[in-house]
């Protein structure tokens, strides 16, 4: 198999101008750790700020591509994808920076194991202990309980363990937390990239189930970190997250279970919407409670609008 010595690095970025800066910075400090050259491609979704001016006017070494609207996560990680040269292709989101010796290490690691498809670093933030990106593959019950109201009652359900992998094996993960993943572009070539149906959220999960099912392997490079802030695109817009949540949700159910689980479990997350409005609603008659609640209340409401109104044909199940 061919060694890995070359890294293209992927950032995309929207309205990210707080935080490209110090995320190339990282990325150029760490060219040092790989054998061969680092190329960096930055593909903007059409931001309103200054992230693009950051990039042309302060590394001009990195390959910049403007797209003319938000074409969403993983098509345009799949723009840069198509320019790739690299032997190993690094996409990182623009709010995650690389610790020093990070890079080397998820190479080094990719390397030692020709049937790693994809590695990805520790997350480190301030004042928490580092986690893992590791995750298995969503079973029905996880992927219809995680990000609802039941998660929330009973956090230590069976199949929310099994799925973030707190049952005390974390060895053999089956997916990667898409903020830092190190990919061998040869096996991330078979796929063709992201699907594109996905805006944001769980495109990692399909790909990372599709290179598994084609024999590829992922794992977590434990001597490599990155700090990842988290949210930095996804909370300029609450009410969007949910809804791209929830319908990048749909789409992955519907590909693997089929349509009628998915229709079944957006009516779950439905009326278990209408069960949180109701919680917000008890919750007007504390009065150190109202402001907040108010604002919950917005947001729920016009989640679990689009959950009973906003639906649309979802993509056929694989075969």
């Amino acid at each position: 198999m061919r060694p890995l010595r070359s890294v293209t690095a992927v950032v995309v970025t929207w309205n990210s101008a707080a935080d490209i800066e110090p995320c190339l910075a990282a990325l150029f400090a760490a060219e040092g750790e790989i054998p061969g050259d680092l190329d960096i491609i930055v593909i903007d979704n059409d931001s309103g700020d200054r992230s693009a001016e950051i990039v042309r006017e302060q590394f001009p070494r990195v390959r910049l591509v403007q797209a003319h609207r938000n074409l969403g996560f993983g098509a345009a990680a799949n723009i840069g994808i198509a320019e790739a040269t690299g032997d190993a292709m690094l996409l990182i989101n623009p709010d995650a920076h690389l610790e020093p010796g990070a890079l080397g290490a998820m190479l080094t690691h990719l390397a030692s194991e020709p049937d790693l498809a994809c590695v990805a670093p520790m997350h480190a933030a301030d004042g928490k202990p580092a986690a893992s990106p590791g995750r298995r593959l969503p079973t029905l019950a996880a992927a219809v309980t995680d990000g609802t109201i039941v998660e929330r009652l009973i956090p230590d359900l069976p199949a929310l363990r099994r799925y973030y992998m707190r049952d005390g094996a974390d060895d053999d993960p089956e997916w990667l937390t898409g903020a830092c993943l190190c990919f061998r572009r040869s096996a991330l070539a078979e796929t063709g990239g992201f699907d594109v149906g996905y805006e944001m959220y769980a495109e990692e999960v399909d790909l990372l189930r599709e290179l598994g099912l084609r024999g590829w392997r992922c794992g977590v490079t434990r001597d490599a970190s990155v700090r990842h802030r988290g949210g930095a695109s996804s909370e300029q817009d609450p009410v969007s997250r949910e809804r791209r949540f929830f319908h990048s949700r749909y789409r992955y159910v519907t590909k693997t279970w089929g349509w009628p689980v998915a229709a079944l479990m957006r009516l779950f997350v439905a009326i278990s919407g209408m069960l949180r409005l109701l919680e917000q609603f008890a919750r007007l008659l504390r009065p150190q409670a109202r402001a907040d609640a108010r604002r919950e209340l917005r947001q729920i409401a016009a989640v679990t609008l689009w959950q009973w109104t906003g639906w649309r044909r979802y993509p056929r199940k694989r075969v």
